[in-house]
């Protein structure tokens, strides 16, 4: 038989396979320590700053109330509005004659608010000062005139640039025709018309918003569009005398609200917007009903306009094609308001076909309902009815502004009440604006919160806590800027964009996008470091036993050699014995 092959030691081949020792340790540890090394960086890059909010604070700003402003009036009036005591008894200053008059007015409002229930109970918001000082901007004037209506009741007004009254514009005048200044009850009269006009201007009770009323924004854009349906189909306007309209009718009603409203005006033609419905007919022509209204605006008018992010307010004058001449509303109006959109008037043109102009005449009719509109898209209050027309003098073309139908100038006492309303609206929405964050930043708890969004916030927040340190004010102009750069701030830190700074997924998504990523390196890893502390757990083990070993042999060694010792040291003295006997024979 063939003799068998020495079995070979595998020995010398694993060790030329693997690498040494150490060598695979650093490559097992080079992984964990880049991942040491590494991990810093990734936290700074992946972490989410949520930095604190003041949420007391804002909890506390919930209940705020709005301030109780009280605006000062300045009373004044003629001597001559006042009759002269009779010769031998004593003649009062013309202010005190006001004063009187001042306390008399007070204290007949008051009762008058004193006798509604506590629920409805309105608080008055305006005081009387006598002859205040010349830079107080709101005034009553009681003004002794010839041009003045001799006939009760007096009939209070207020003046404007083109005013006959020799006072400042803005101010109430109170006329009366010097006839009638030995009236007994002229105190009383008086009164009722001081009280009629006040407190008819400055409202115990702020009117709300309409729905209808676009919502404060500081910059808007006005836009005036003449939109022809068909400029091929009868007669159409090719031009209109837009920047008299505009001087005549909008801007001495968009001048007074410069604090408030930041306005910008556009004009344009269109020469084809044709209909999206047909309208109904009839015999007197076509008929738009309460459908065609909510359509008629079409998305496919080109309703251009350079403004890009601030709301547009669209005025358009819609002159029909000779298809659907003579156009009307089916309430026989020719006009009608589209809610924090615009209005739409109905002209109908001529009946001969081709370009036409329209006049600054053909364009007062227009321009007053567009005025009127624009009222109601701001929510704009109007002149209450106690007080009448500024009275002015007769143009040499002999047509006055009443009759060209041109509203009065919005006035100081207007303005009052539109910075009070938008201030109580600007609060509510900033402090509803607050609430949201901190309820958006609790219930998302990977959302970001860095220092801009906080120091946004916290700007609202204390411009809403300084509302309440402007009771004592005289005007609410400065309650009503606070209140506009607050909801300013809150909505700006709403929406900020690095609120959206999120990780993208929860935490189970993180680990099912991680996992892949690591696991089968971890695992190599892991399995290669417990390979190698079980080897070297094994080799302490076999030095452990070697170094037993070589002990047990040092000590089997050190017995033998004792032993021998013993046999050599018995022998010598069996020895020496038998020669001791040896001698003793």
């Amino acid at each position: 038989m063939p003799e068998e092959e020495a079995p070979r030691d595998a020995a010398p081949l694993i060790a030329a396979i693997n690498p040494p020792r150490k060598r695979r340790w650093a490559i097992m540890l080079c992984f964990p320590l880049f991942i040491a090394l590494t991990s810093p960086w990734w936290w700074a890059t992946t972490s989410i700053v949520r930095l604190q909010l003041p949420v007391s604070r804002i909890a506390a700003l919930e209940s705020q109330e709005d301030p109780a402003i009280t605006t000062l009036v300045s009373l004044t009036g003629d001597d001559a509005a006042f009759p002269q005591a009779p010769k031998g008894r004593a003649d009062f200053p013309t202010a005190t004659k006001l004063d009187a008059l001042a306390s008399e007015a007070i204290k007949g409002v008051d009762g008058m608010l004193g006798r509604d229930r506590p629920d409805v109970r309105g608080t008055r918001r305006w005081d009387l000062v006598v002859n205040g000082p010349k830079s107080m901007q709101y005034r009553v004037h009681i003004d002794a005139s010839e041009s003045a209506k001799a006939d009760w009741p007096l009939e209070p007004y207020v003046q404007t640039s083109y005013g006959t009254a020799n006072v400042a514009p803005g101010t109430v005048v109170i006329p009366i025709h010097p006839s009638m200044v030995s009236d007994l009850n002229l105190k009383r009269h008086y009164k009722i018309a001081l009280v009629n006009a006040i407190h008819n201007l400055l409202p115990a009770h702020l009117p709300s918003l309409a729905n209808r009323a676009l919502a404060y924004r500081p910059n808007i854009t006005l836009s005036f569009v003449v939109v022809n349906e068909d400029a091929t189909d009868g007669a159409f306007v090719d031009g209109w005398d837009i920047d008299n309209a505009l001087s005549d009718h909008i801007l001495p009603h968009l001048e007074p609200l410069a604090p408030v409203f930041n306005f910008s005006v556009e004009s344009q033609v269109l020469y084809h917007a044709p209909l999206a419905f047909e309208p109904t007919r009839d015999d007197e022509g076509c008929v738009v009903d309460e459908a065609g209204m909510k359509v008629f605006v079409s998305e496919r008018w080109t309703l251009d306009s350079l403004s890009t992010n601030n709301p547009v307010l669209k005025f358009l004058l819609f002159i029909p094609s000779a298809q659907h001449a003579p156009l009307r509303l089916s309430a026989n109006a020719t006009s009608f308001l589209i809610p924090q959109f615009g209005s739409v008037i109905l002209l109908n043109p001529p009946a001969e076909a081709g370009a036409y102009t329209l006049s600054l005449d053909a364009l007062d009719g227009p321009f007053k309902q567009f005025t009127e509109h624009l009222y109601g898209l701001l929510s704009l209050p109007d002149l209450p009815e106690q007080l009448h027309h500024c009275p002015e003098p007769v143009p040499a073309d002999g047509k006055t502004r009443s009759q060209r139908g041109l509203r009065d100038p919005l006035s100081v006492w207007q303005l009052d009440t539109v910075l009070r309303v938008r201030m109580a609206e600007n609060a509510a929405e900033a402090r509803k604006t607050l609430g949201g964050i901190v309820r958006l930043v609790e219930k998302i708890k990977e959302m970001q919160l860095g220092s801009g969004v906080r120091d946004k916030v916290l700007g609202a927040v204390r411009r809403l806590e300084e509302l309440s340190n402007t009771s004592r004010d005289k005007s609410p102009l400065r309650a009503f800027v606070l209140s506009r750069d607050a909801v300013g701030l809150a909505n700006e830190a709403f929406f900020d964009p690095s609120m959206m700074g999120l990780l993208y997924f929860p935490d189970q998504h993180k680990f099912a996008v991680y996992t892949p990523l690591f696991a089968p390196i971890g695992v190599s890893i892991v399995a290669g470091l417990l390979r190698e502390i079980a080897n070297l757990r094994k080799r302490k083990a076999a030095r452990k036993a070697a170094k037993e070993m070589r002990k047990a042999d040092e000590r089997l060694d050190d017995g033998t050699e004792a032993a021998s010792e013993g046999k050599t040291t018995a022998m010598k003295t069996r020895a020496a014995a038998r020669l001791r006997t040896t001698d003793t024979s």
